[in-house]
């Protein structure tokens, strides 16, 4: 069995490590072919990451040991054999002190972004315009300085502001795409005559959603779009005094922030439970409901009373009442609790609307089954033992969160692991 890695931030050899991001919309015919080469190429030449290839063109990240003859340089070429638009297309490096992903994916998707909006094909437009960093810099420098009101838009998730956003811009309460164009379209509509800058991780998110943001409002003035996104700026800002980036560049791999710019405790990298401590970014710390990440610190990643299981913004309406693996350990008035909690509100959403809140209600009822499969269990002589009822575990894969080696989740991990032993070290801190 190959060791999982060690959690992020570790330093587990002494080789330095290039990670490489990159995307390019280009018409692709065969994705397949182009999918099954760089499959090919990166598990016989060692080089790890994700990679989607569409239709509408090819977007990933990859690592490999940058004293592994040049692989890194090797994989450019493949692609760009397989797909030529990519031999001029910029590729955003860092630098790691290990390898930052646990294996390689390369899959066929419909979009690059899942955005569900096949008709917005990528194209130039007149009114979106790419600035570089520096320009992106000086324009927001400039409008700030004349005490303009700025319309300046976060294109990620939740939990990618949470970590670093840019001075006075509005953050979306988004866990994906779908939620993400709703906010758009309420920026669409506060948007006539106006101009709206917006930035994304490496510039990907914001090709289509300014595209997008145009169509939906005809009256815009102008998008501005940050060329390169946050990995660029904070290469040519990020130690700059002017930096108008607040916390660090949070990246879907081992590291979970690549870069830093100015730091502000007030308005980022603060845990969103407590609202004080410092972060600890790991796989473990999801929702128990939906397993979006979270960004928790590690007394919040410890308290014994959430045993491992916390909510995110979405569901913090369940914290403390809806529960996974940690059932078996709960008291039996605890779950008589959560279980009259559920039930309740169940009938709530069936009276509201019982077609648009049919998966929601049953999102519910597997939770409380499961809680009354226990209690009949119990009843049946298999009692509960007290000893345990403060263990917590991992949402992921089941083991205790005491054990868990932190590679059981995420966009870099090896996904749900249900053998818990699998990915079981020796305790580890978090």
């Amino acid at each position: 069995m190959t060791d999982a890695p060690a959690p992020a931030g570790d330093v587990i050899d002494a080789h330095t490590h290039d990670v490489v991001l990159f995307y390019a919309y280009t018409p692709i015919e065969d994705t397949e072919r182009v999918a099954a080469t760089l499959r090919h190429f990166c598990s016989t030449f060692g080089v790890l990451g994700r990679v989607l290839v569409a239709a509408e063109g090819v977007n990933g990240t990859v690592c490999a040991a940058n004293d592994d003859e040049n692989n890194l340089d090797a994989f450019k070429r493949t692609l760009a054999a397989c797909v030529p638009a990519t031999a001029t297309m910029p590729y955003k490096h860092s630098k790691a002190a290990r390898q930052v992903f646990y294996d390689v994916r390369v899959e066929v998707v419909k979009e690059l972004v899942g955005w569900g909006q096949m008709d917005l094909k990528y194209e130039k437009r007149d009114k979106v315009i790419h600035l570089k960093p520096r320009e992106f810099h000086e324009a927001l420098k400039q409008r700030f300085g004349r005490g303009e009101e700025v319309k300046l838009v976060d294109l990620r998730n939740e939990h990618e502001s949470l970590v670093g956003k840019f001075v006075n811009a509005e953050c979306p309460d988004a866990r994906n795409m779908q939620e993400l164009g709703r906010f758009l379209d309420d920026t669409a509509s506060e948007s006539k005559d106006r101009e709206v800058f917006m930035y994304c991780t490496g510039g990907i998110r914001c090709e289509k959603a300014a595209l997008y943001l145009e169509r939906q409002q005809p009256d815009i003035k102008a998008v501005y779009q940050l060329e390169g996104g946050i990995h660029e700026y904070l290469e040519e800002f990020g130690t700059d005094d002017e930096c108008l980036y607040l916390g660090g560049n949070f990246t879907f791999d081992m590291r979970g922030v690549s870069a830093r710019g100015k730091d502000d405790t007030s308005e980022v990298w603060r845990c969103q439970r407590c609202k004080d401590g410092e972060p600890v970014l790991a796989p473990c710390g999801v929702c128990v409901v939906c397993r979006f990440p979270l960004v928790l610190c590690k007394a919040c990643m410890n308290a014994p009373e959430c045993r491992g299981e916390w909510t995110c913004s979405h569901h913090a309406h369940l914290d403390g009442i809806y529960s996974y693996y940690a059932i078996p350990n709960l008291a039996d008035e605890d779950l008589t609790r959560r279980i009259a909690a559920l039930r309740t509100l169940e009938g709530e959403l069936f009276a509201h609307d019982r077609v648009k809140t049919a998966n929601k209600r049953r999102t519910l009822r597997k939770c409380y089954f499961r809680m009354e499969d226990e209690l009949a269990r119990r009843r049946a002589g298999d009692g509960y033992d007290a000893d345990v009822c403060l263990k917590s575990y991992c949402r992921n894969n089941g083991c205790e969160l005491s054990q868990c080696a932190r590679a059981c989740m995420g966009f870099w991990g090896p996904g749900h692991v249900k053998d818990a032993q699998a990915l079981a070290t020796p305790a580890c801190s978090i």
